[in-house]
């Protein structure tokens, strides 16, 4: 087997510490708001200088991107599994997953709407988001098929995606309810949503639309 040149070795143990630092950074975000966590604490819990972290990351907004990223993969990995061999159900499951891990990930969901209203991604960012939100939006549109739902497939994704993340974005973090009670809530509204779309026709919106995933 050949040896490794040093230049690989370099950018293998780059890549590393790149991943060691995101890997930090999410398991802080999970503690708290990710717009409250600081470069220095995030080098602090990483074992690195803040001069590390900044030779990694221009800014702290393209690390949230890279931590984002990872979480898209996760979920698209999920919705696979619930669309795998084309079962009864996928629909439905495929919608249960995905708000699932929106509950038990709230920090990927709070960058997402971050991103998507404008979260000031750079030139070389904003490819990135967009490949990973197609990521998505192809599994909610492979859902829609195994529906059967008679309707131009790319607008019922992207109709489903928004119905999803409204519910999120009205009860995820409802006051007086526990995390628990919010949870079964926003699945129950999930099952509802899934069986509208699988009971009605949607009519078609024509060649006007605009089509953006």
């Amino acid at each position: 087997m050949a040896l490794k040149t040093l230049e690989q070795l370099k950018v293998e143990e780059r890549e590393a510490r790149r991943k060691l630092i995101a890997d930090t950074a999410r398991e802080l975000f999970a503690q708290k708001e990710f717009q409250e966590v600081t470069v220095r604490e995030i080098a602090k819990a990483a074992g690195v200088s803040v001069g590390t972290i900044y030779n990694h990351y221009a800014n702290l907004g393209e690390l949230f991107l890279d931590v984002f990223l990872e979480s898209g993969r996760q979920i698209t990995r999920l919705m696979d599994k619930a669309l795998e061999g084309n079962r009864p159900g996928a629909f439905r499951r495929v919608c249960r997953v995905y708000i699932n891990y929106l509950n038990d990930n709230m920090t990927f969901f709070q960058m997402m709407s971050r991103f998507i209203l404008g979260g000031g991604l750079s030139e070389e960012a904003t490819p990135k988001l967009n490949q990973s939100m197609r990521s998505m939006m192809d599994r909610f549109e492979n859902a829609v098929r195994m529906a059967s739902i008679q309707t131009d497939t790319r607008i019922s994704a992207h109709a489903l995606f928004s119905a999803l993340n409204g519910i999120m974005i009205s009860y995820a973090r409802y006051p007086g309810r526990t995390t628990e009670e919010l949870k079964q809530h926003t699945l129950r509204l999930t099952d509802t949503v899934a069986s509208i779309f699988e009971s009605c026709d949607h009519a078609n919106p024509g060649p006007e639309d605009l089509s953006m995933q």
